[in-house]
């Protein structure tokens, strides 16, 4: 996600809105300016198909939602006389309205199946436009579509109307990707069931992203049709959507300017390659072709890494972050100057008192099963608030399945699952995270493509205000949310011993401080009942000495925890009980010396004797 401005991208910023406000008294051709104008028109879409891409979607229906506005403004006002400000505003909400519908079915869909779901919309869409001749007239269009008012004649009062609805809009995502959604949207992009288990609802973020795209793209399209005077069904060709798509795409997606960029450049580029006609789409095959090969992250990335190279050889610092070193033995990480990441000094943290007789989860003949396979079969334990309550057993014997159970990753087929008398069956993964219960994961989960330090920024996520108008008017309790996220980070940070790779990108770490980085996830989102899926998977022996006094001291600190692990020195060091299952069933529970010494437990691990 990109920084707040600095005070040379402001004094940039300001410069360019200058010149696009003087453009129309600078320059003399009109053709030019109905190219901007035009210019305008894709910017708003592209930046509202970019927000899909936010949350990881790809929509090929953009035209239907543009289509829409276009037809409901124009109805409106050649057929009803309604006056522009009402039809316009009409339009955006009948294409958030549609938003809406088509996001309620279908994305629960993910991939392919949701774009062939928005690709068919935007195809049935077109056959009613094409087909419903009282209405729309069919082929032949709706003419003398009124101008917004008397006084639009000639191109200058549609620039300026065209730059403030960019303008407004820009202004608004920019203040959206800084805020508690952006960081939702981010993280769901990244990771979306990590997100989930974080507290953060993917399917309420891809529907906020479907009516806000829905809504901007009814308002250029209403602006389409007052502008040009005239709509036919030729504004819902599939080329439209393509050429959409590629603006977002070789522009830079999921970031702020790169949709504006895109749209700027290929609406430009056609132009300019009519003086070679007959080689005009080669040659714009080719150089799109050669963007993807040497720009395969979009235009705006790619010019800002030449603008950083170029800060770094001007004045000689480098601005990249700490990087951590490729060599070595995963357990000993290094700064970029060579040297050991100091040890933190110990932040004393508020130990929050646990009444130990309290049951803090109850599961009851719990059952999961994946058709003939009974993964796990009528389990009973329950867990204490303060201890730390240990599952093990052979691999198989459903001990993942119970974790993904509980948190709601995976099914439940009979049974129930209560938290401090809350029943979590009918529960998602993102409601029994805002309950307290936080997890790590068996294969290592993390929001890859940030830093460090963003990662347990974005973990904080499920506690702060989800409320779109406090995030965009920037209210104290979004503002306080944020210096709180970024506060809860470095002090993970410090209790984690990541604090010399705070800036650097997560998949880059080494293996043990990706799993080191994981529990730090966890604990940012503040749980009471804490779910680690074997931490020690893959770590040296200092490594699991460290995850041991990290486990005992978020105990120490109130978390209660449910820990399932394969390395029984770890497992018979920080474990107050056991529970061992057995192809899905539980054949043992006690405290640890009681479990070492139970044939059952003994038979599961290295078989009976004949």
């Amino acid at each position: 996600m990109a920084q707040p401005l600095t005070r040379t991208s402001r004094y940039l910023l300001a410069g360019l809105l200058s010149a696009a406000v003087l453009l129309p008294y600078t320059v003399s051709d009109q053709f030019i300016i109905r190219l901007a104008i035009q210019s305008g028109i894709f910017i708003l879409l592209a930046s509202a198909h970019n927000i899909l891409m936010k949350v990881g979607l790809l929509s090929l229906g953009p035209v239907a939602f543009y289509g829409l506005g276009a037809y409901v403004s124009a109805i409106l006002t050649t057929r009803y006389d309604v006056p522009f400000p009402v039809a316009f505003f009409a339009a955006g909400l009948a294409a958030t309205a549609a938003g809406w519908v088509i996001g309620r079915l279908t994305l629960r869909l993910r991939t392919a199946y949701f774009v062939l779901v928005t690709l068919g919309f935007a195809e049935c869409f077109r056959l009613v436009a094409l087909n419903w001749i009282d209405m729309t007239n069919g082929p032949m269009g709706i003419t003398a579509v009124p101008p917004p008012a008397r006084w639009f004649v000639g191109y200058i009062p549609y620039f300026y109307f065209i730059l403030l609805l960019v303008v407004l809009t820009l202004f608004g995502l920019y203040r959206m990707e800084h805020s508690t959604i952006g960081r939702a949207m981010q993280a769901i992009r990244q990771n979306e069931l990590l997100a989930g288990s974080i507290g953060i609802s993917g399917f309420r973020y891809m529907l906020l992203a479907a009516l806000l795209a829905s809504f901007i793209m009814g308002l250029a399209g209403s602006f389409y049709a007052h502008f040009f005077q005239f709509l036919s069904p030729e504004i819902l060709a599939f080329d439209l959507t393509i050429a959409i798509v590629v603006m977002v795409v070789a522009g830079g997606r999921a970031t702020l300017m790169g949709p504006v960029l895109g749209a700027i450049v290929f609406t430009v580029l056609p132009e300019v390659l009519r003086v070679v006609q007959v080689w005009r789409m080669a040659i714009f095959g080719l150089l799109l072709m050669l963007m993807m090969l040497f720009m395969p992250d979009g235009i705006w990335p790619a010019l800002q890494r030449l603008g950083q190279r170029c800060f770094e050889r001007v004045t000689g610092r480098r601005t990249a972050a700490v990087v951590p070193s490729s060599f070595g033995s995963p357990s000993e990480g290094f700064a970029a100057n060579g040297s050991p990441p100091p040890v933190p000094v110990r932040v004393e943290h508020e130990v929050t008192p646990t009444d130990r007789s309290q049951t803090l989860l109850t599961v009851e003949r719990l059952c999961v099963h994946f058709g003939g396979v009974q993964a796990v079969h009528m389990v009973d334990f329950d867990v204490k608030a303060g201890e730390i309550l240990s599952i093990i057993g052979p691999n198989g014997a459903g001990k993942t399945t119970i974790l993904n159970a509980i948190t709601r990753v995976g099914p439940i087929t009979d049974g129930k699952i209560s938290h401090q008398d809350a029943l979590l069956n009918g529960l998602r993964s993102y409601e029994v995270a805002r309950c307290g219960i936080g997890r790590t994961f068996q294969n290592t989960s993390l929001f890859p493509d940030v830093s460090t330090r963003q990662n347990l920024v974005l973990a904080h996520n499920g506690l702060e205000p989800e409320s779109l108008l406090l995030n965009l008017l920037r209210s104290d309790a979004s503002v306080q949310a944020a210096k709180d996220a970024e506060v809860a980070a470095d002090r993970i940070l410090e209790r984690t011993r990541l604090l010399p790779y705070g800036a650097s990108l997560a998949r880059s770490l080494p293996y043990g401080h990706q799993r080191v980085l994981e529990l730090g996830i966890a604990l940012a989102a503040r749980p009471s009942l804490l779910l680690l899926d074997e931490p020690a998977a893959g770590l040296n022996p200092p490594e699991v000495s460290n995850l041991m006094a990290m486990i005992q001291q978020i105990r120490h600190e109130g978390v209660t925890i449910v820990l399932v692990e394969h390395d029984m020195k770890l497992v018979m060091s920080v474990s107050d009980r056991i529970v061992v299952l057995d192809h899905g069933r539980k054949i043992a529970e006690g405290r640890p010396e009681e479990v070492r010494t139970n044939q059952r437990v003994v038979e599961a691990y290295l078989g009976k004797r004949s």
